[in-house]
């Protein structure tokens, strides 16, 4: 990470790269591919607001437009000529593009689903409360957050075979950091799995969920339906045959 960024160099570096995201999108990127397929997978099953944060020229945007057509979706960058570009490109009644960063007062809305596409590393680590006030503001109960990042060892080997690969910000996502992330934003992580994208395990996906009816379900006094009740009835009454069973055979056996 380099020290002491101001937002314009920030900025400028994402703005002179453009070129980049757009190939991108024309091209097959296999980090977007193996990203995108996580997104369908791990999505709540009909989300109906949808934040990407760092969205860049808004490619992942327009494919969750296109598989969630109903769904509102916001694509924020900090980036001013990308946000441009993703406005002339995909913007429409229900997908939209604003030039900003996420802080707890950027929305007052709340969302189903927010994705990182390879973003949280470039977030400073000074700057991470702010984004997990936000989130632990904006998610919706049973809302996911959807992380891809490259793995520490992958960003160690960059910056010795390719540093100029390396971005103002790049910061090492270890299991402590995204358990904070978790803690921060009350969210659960329900999956924490690595991808073979161009080297053995060089990009993480990471699936946080929030899941505030746990305590609820827990303490209610019926928390099952009849059925489950029942079934869990059943089991524990073999559960006791069973142990009575063991115990006859033990003292049979041990006298």
């Amino acid at each position: 990470m380099i020290e002491n960024l101001n937002r314009e160099t920030v900025v400028s570096y994402y703005d002179e790269h453009v070129k980049n995201k757009l190939n991108d999108y024309i091209k097959v990127n296999p980090r977007i591919e193996y990203g995108w397929k996580t997104i369908k997978r791990f999505a709540p099953s009909n989300p109906k607001r949808i934040l990407e944060v760092g969205c860049g020229m808004g490619n992942i945007s327009s494919r969750m437009h296109k598989y969630w057509p109903d769904a509102t979706i916001t694509g924020i960058d900090i980036s001013t000529l990308s946000i441009q570009i993703a406005q002339k490109l995909f913007a429409n009644d229900k997908l939209s593009f604003r030039e900003t960063i996420l802080t707890p007062e950027t929305f007052n809305e709340q969302f189903d689903l927010v994705i990182f596409m390879d973003v949280y590393e470039h977030i400073a680590v000074n700057d991470r409360p702010d984004v997990h006030a936000a989130l632990a503001k904006i998610l919706n109960n049973k809302g996911k957050i959807i992380l891809t990042v490259p793995t520490p060892h992958n960003l160690k080997w960059s910056l010795v075979n390719k540093p100029e690969t390396m971005q103002p910000v790049d910061e090492h996502i270890s299991y402590e950091v995204i358990g904070k992330l978790a803690a921060d934003t009350g969210t659960e992580v329900i999956l924490y799995q690595l991808k073979n994208v161009w080297n053995v395990g060089d990009y993480a996906h990471i699936v946080l969920e929030k899941n505030d009816d746990f305590e609820a379900a827990f303490f209610h006094p019926k928390p099952v339906s009849a059925g489950q009740r029942s079934q869990r009835i059943i089991s524990k009454a073999r559960a006791k045959l069973g142990s009575f069973f063991r115990n006859y055979y033990v003292r049979r056996k041990l006298g």
